[in-house]
């Protein structure tokens, strides 16, 4: 039987090409993936080039300056995605499934995601499924959100804009103040207007960011009340921007139900906003075409009904 034009094309394509594309989009850099597939720049490029004249179209528009996908090349990276996501589940496609319910779940998390009612149902999940590991990364918001649309994680717990491809429940809510430290010149000070806190120094996530892809309520605080435009330090969890914090390495926001140790100890003092605080929300993000081993299926059934945790200030 001849070969039709696009089966010549799929045998004839290089799927390493679409893998190095892949990364060269999550890097939003040539030399950047380049270091990160330990190949030279100009290995890169001849391969970005080469898919380019394999699809027949320009993927990426790469001026000074200027690093950005033309359309030929976001529709090509969703498809990569979907290649990319199945090619991780191909252990999981082909399992043989028995009368025990055996396997691996993976969860990536954000670090503040938490939910009394969530470890509940973990406890009794590992009651019923004795044969089931979980194992647990915790990550940033972009990398959370990344391990699902790969594949890579069975579920996530994340904050920040989540992608129209990945479905999503209300996981909790929080509530954030604005925080210093005991050596703060503002510590004990009762009457601070939040027009004082501008140029203070501040504390970041690193998802908080000014004009960033996840910038959420927190951020937005920041943004309107004029203040954290000096980013001294910035850490990607919760415990950390706690621990600059009272290190006076700038002021922060905190999750109000976090710090109420810190506050009683006299190590933290809060700051205004004092009367609307910043309420985020936390998902539970999948990815729907993932293939899942038994495990997996049946720990997201497990969990579906836990209802969102909503943190209340003290």
């Amino acid at each position: 039987m001849p070969i039709n034009r696009l089966e010549r094309f799929a045998h004839n394509l290089d799927w390493n090409l679409l893998r190095t594309f892949v990364v060269v989009v999550e890097e939003g850099s040539i030399t950047r993936a380049a270091n990160r597939l330990l190949l030279q720049q100009p290995a890169v490029s001849m391969a970005l080039k080469r898919l380019e004249q394999s699809v027949g179209h320009k993927l990426i528009d790469r001026r000074p300056g200027r690093f950005e996908l033309t359309e030929a090349g976001s529709r090509l990276h969703r498809l990569c995605r979907e290649i990319f996501t199945a090619v991780v589940r191909l252990p999981e496609a082909v399992e043989l499934s028995g009368d025990e319910v055996t396997g691996h779940v993976t969860i990536h998390s954000v670090s503040h995601a938490l939910n009394p009612q969530w470890d509940s149902a973990l406890a009794s999940f590992f009651r019923l499924y004795p044969k089931v590991t979980i194992g647990i990364t915790v990550e940033t918001t972009a990398d959370v959100i990344s391990a699902v649309e790969r594949g890579v994680a069975t579920l996530g717990l994340s904050d920040g804009i989540i992608p129209d491809s990945l479905a999503k429940v209300p996981f909790c809510y929080e509530h954030y103040a604005l925080y210093c430290g005991r050596n703060h010149r503002l510590f004990g000070a009762s009457d601070v207007r939040v027009e004082d806190l501008r140029g203070e120094p501040y504390v970041s996530f690193l998802a908080d960011v000014l004009g960033g892809p996840h910038m959420g309520p927190v951020t937005a605080v920041r943004a309107i009340g004029s203040f954290g435009q000096q980013v001294r330090a910035i850490a990607f969890n919760v415990e950390e921007v706690l621990r600059l914090v009272i290190a006076n390495a700038g002021i922060g926001m905190l999750p109000v139900h976090m710090t109420a140790t810190a506050v009683e100890m006299g190590t933290l003092w809060q700051l205004p906003p004092y009367d609307v605080l910043p309420e985020t929300e936390t998902f539970r993000i999948t990815n729907p075409d993932a293939a899942l081993n038994s495990a997996e299926r049946a720990f997201l059934a497990h969990v579906a009904d836990v209802p969102p945790w909503r943190h209340h200030p003290a």
